[in-house]
């Protein structure tokens, strides 16, 4: 009978590409991690860009002209008509977790890092115009007398949402706005 001659110097192929194997392996385990790993957002645009496109969640930006079409013709108010007409960007950002990993991330941490941005970047609260559960707890952001931005959340049972409105107002439109219209009625330009 004929045995083979091994020569014992040379590693198996198997061991040769472990290492490679192994780096692989820990490439594709960083790109699958979660957004946990990311850095926190430093603002709010930040924050959406950040969660945008992770399973679970849902990033639009809704064309300015539709917002101010849509929410126009319910109203016959020229300040609340100007304050619409003042509108730069909209964007919604919505989640409802899939797998007990988001849920977690849900509960522990994904309001918690958008109240940190908002304290950070000085965003001045709106008292609640609703405090039935689950209403969107708003806050502003101002330059002297010139609201830039207008951030509405809420984390309500098993889903979050954020509500982003940028452009040019006084504190005054912005209180009429936000008196006025409900945001829940944004909800089917979403799609």
């Amino acid at each position: 009978m004929l045995t083979p001659v091994v020569n014992r110097s040379q590693k198996p192929a198997f061991r040769q590409l472990s290492p490679f194997l192994a780096a692989v392996l820990l490439c594709i385990m960083q790109a699958c991690s979660s957004t946990n790993n990311l850095p926190a957002a430093q603002s709010t645009t930040e924050f959406y860009q950040k969660y945008k496109n992770e399973a679970g969640f849902k990033g639009t930006t809704v064309p300015v002209g539709l917002v101010s079409r849509y929410l126009a013709k319910e109203t016959t108010d020229t300040t609340l008509r100007a304050a619409l007409a003042n509108i730069t960007s909209v964007r919604v950002l919505t989640f409802t977790p899939t797998t007990n990993k988001a849920q977690r991330l849900l509960e522990r941490s994904l309001t918690q890092e958008l109240d940190q941005v908002l304290q950070k970047d000085n965003y001045a609260a709106i008292p609640l115009l609703d405090e039935a559960p689950g209403a969107l707890q708003f806050r502003i952001r101002q330059s002297n007398e010139q609201v830039q931005e207008i951030v509405g959340y809420r984390k309500h049972g098993n889903s979050f949402l954020m509500l982003q409105v940028n452009g040019r107002f006084t504190r005054q439109q912005v209180e009429q706005m936000l008196e006025k219209i409900d945001p829940d009625v944004l909800l089917p330009l979403l799609g």
